[in-house]
């Protein structure tokens, strides 16, 4: 949805000068900060406003100690391992009324190793009522939320296939979609709406699965039978509707794979509203469910899709799930980035902090920030909890691309810096590995700004986007782990950028810059950096651009007598300390 029209200073094109880019877009920056944020007297003074929030305790906080029920679904010990499920059929009917689900799920899969015990996950509080497999009940043992289940030899390379039947009130959710779970909802016309979201938390709350970050089933079948009363969405495309008087059975397919925890159901009365969108591949059609009071809104709102899809593509790619369509899905929590199925509760409001998670008043964060999110979660999917910054910064950083596509790149820095007082420093963002422990509080806002970090290192546009689109490229529709992104970037540049993620992610502390100036000397160093860590950073003498190469050594940089220096901590992740007992070695 578009209020003005913006010239789109930003351009990927080989073709762009990206240095004469770079001094037009200081100049609007000023320009943009002294017309939109008139209380501050220079755009310096509203930079400094922001970069002086951020702060590095000089304590670590530890990472949450290690639960039974954590080590059970992180560690992958032999009885996961020796399976790789190729096929979930997912059969559940809700009650509603009674908040319980019961059905199964059949898992289709390879072993790899030869096996005679093998683990699932599912919910302690759900009853499991049987594991059959070839016609056999099984037995199992019951620990936590995994269960461990006892096979007769089943030898690497073979196909085999068992059911699951179970049945149970699944948790509910206390504050989705930060606690997973179930969510019993009414609409304003009191009626059910209903949805499950479960990031974090596991897919095992409410449904039988090897419930760990690096399994994907190849495709998915997801029947739900609900009240016929009402209608049930779920991902993928819809191949049949089987009804009767009284129930209905909506069977969903993904013909790709799928993280589990993208795997969800959303129940209410939905109008179905129909679009396109003009793809790099072409007119795809897109799909909304929304209440049906609110179809008009809906209709409007959801505009705003078509751009955010174009700039996206832009940047990353094709839209990665094309065959399995692209829905937005209204549900009864904020929003959740499922695959195909969009969630959406972000209540079609604009310039309405009260209701609504907005940018800049009119750009909807939730319909961005979860579309982002089939690139950077649901294609490329993190290996393990603990690398979920790569779902998240790359994630938050597509809205700082989107508003640089539509605003300029000056607001997309103005967005950056309003970012950067929320990062803690408090732990590492890739935390402890195998432990189901899901490092969320940095990975939003520092990833993004690691990200950018990353560009005004590289100073070339053209090679940082040729990576995060090659990079999509190349590990669609794959687990990765960070060394598989930092491999990929050292590849694409001939260099070594292992120790600028040394710091930035397996640390906790971003690299301070310490500073201090004469009447023609800057002297320059940096503290609290790992000894392997190198990183230039621009600054600005007299409105021009020189690059400095700090060590924890102090240097000079002679300038003009009283010249105008600004270190440009807008496109670093930096701590900028001034320190006036610093001087020539």
């Amino acid at each position: 949805m578009a209020f003005w029209a913006s010239p789109i200073w930003f351009s990927p094109d080989p073709q762009f000068c990206y240095p004469m880019r770079k001094k037009l877009q200081l100049v609007l920056l000023g320009l943009i900060g002294i017309l939109v944020f008139s209380s501050c007297s220079s755009t310096r003074q509203m930079m400094n406003r922001y970069r002086s929030v951020m702060e590095i305790p000089e304590e670590e906080e530890p990472y949450p100690e290690l639960t039974p029920r954590a080590k059970l679904l992180g560690e992958l010990t032999a009885p996961r391992i020796c399976y790789d499920v190729t096929f979930y059929d997912l059969n559940i009917e809700i009650d509603i009324d009674n908040r319980k689900i019961a059905g199964y799920v059949d898992f289709h899969a390879l072993a790899v190793n030869d096996f005679t015990k093998l683990q699932f996950d599912l919910a302690k509080n759900m009853i499991l009522d049987e594991v059959n497999y070839k016609g056999k009940t099984l037995s199992y043992v019951r620990e936590e939320d995994a269960v461990f289940v006892i096979f007769p030899t089943v030898v690497s390379g073979t196909q085999f296939q068992f059911r699951v039947t179970y049945h149970g009130e699944p948790i509910e959710a206390k504050r989705p979609p930060w606690d997973g779970g179930f969510v019993w909802e009414k609409d304003k016309a009191d009626r059910d709406f209903v949805g499950v979201a479960c990031e974090g938390d596991g897919a095992s709350l409410w449904w039988p699965c090897k419930d760990h970050p690096t399994e994907e089933p190849d495709s998915m079948a997801i029947n739900i039978t609900v009240p016929s009363d009402i209608m049930c969405v779920a991902n993928g495309r819809l191949r049949e509707k089987v009804e009767t008087d009284v129930k209905t059975t909506y069977k969903w397919f993904v013909s790709n794979p799928i993280n589990n925890y993208n795997v969800s159901v959303n129940i209410a009365n939905y109008a179905v509203i129909a679009d396109t969108i003009h793809s790099v591949t072409g007119i795809q059609p897109a799909t909304y469910y929304v209440l049906d009071y609110n179809e008009a809104v809906a209709k409007e709102h959801f505009k705003e899709a078509r751009d955010m899809m174009r700039s996206l593509e832009k940047f990353f790619g094709p839209f990665p799930w094309w065959e399995d369509g692209f829905k937005l899905v209204e549900t009864p929590y904020l929003g959740m980035e499922h695959q195909t199925a969009v969630a959406y509760g972000n209540d079609f409001r604009i310039y309405d902090k009260s209701k609504t998670r907005s940018i800049y008043g009119f750009i909807d964060y939730i319909t961005l920030h979860e579309i982002a999110h089939e690139w950077w979660g649901n294609s490329i999917t993190a290996c393990d909890g603990a690398d979920v910054w790569l779902h998240e910064g790359f994630a938050m950083y597509s809205e700082v691309l989107y508003i640089e596509d539509q605003l300029g790149y000056p607001m997309s820095i103005h967005y950056l810096l309003e970012l950067r007082p929320r990062i803690r420093n408090r732990r590492a963002i890739v935390g402890p590995r195998d432990e189901y422990f899901w490092g969320f509080e940095d990975a939003y806002n520092k990833g993004a700004w690691i990200l950018h970090t990353l560009r005004g290192v590289l100073d070339d546009d053209n090679m940082f986007f040729g990576i995060l689109k090659g990079f999509q490229q190349e590990f669609g529709s794959q687990i990765v782990c960070t060394e598989d992104l930092v491999e990929y970037i050292n590849k694409v540049t001939g260099q070594d950028f292992k120790p600028f993620f040394n710091q930035y992610i397996f640390d906790r502390r971003p690299p301070t810059l310490e500073y201090s100036l004469s009447n023609d000397k800057l002297f320059y160093r940096y503290t609290g950096i790992l000894p392997e860590f190198s990183m230039p950073i621009n600054v600005l003498v007299n409105k021009n651009e020189v690059r400095l190469q700090p060590t924890t050594v102090t240097q000079t940089l002679t300038i003009p007598d009283y010249a105008t220096v600004q270190i440009m901590d807008w496109e670093y992740l930096i701590l900028k300390k001034e320190n006036p007992e610093l001087k020539e070695n």
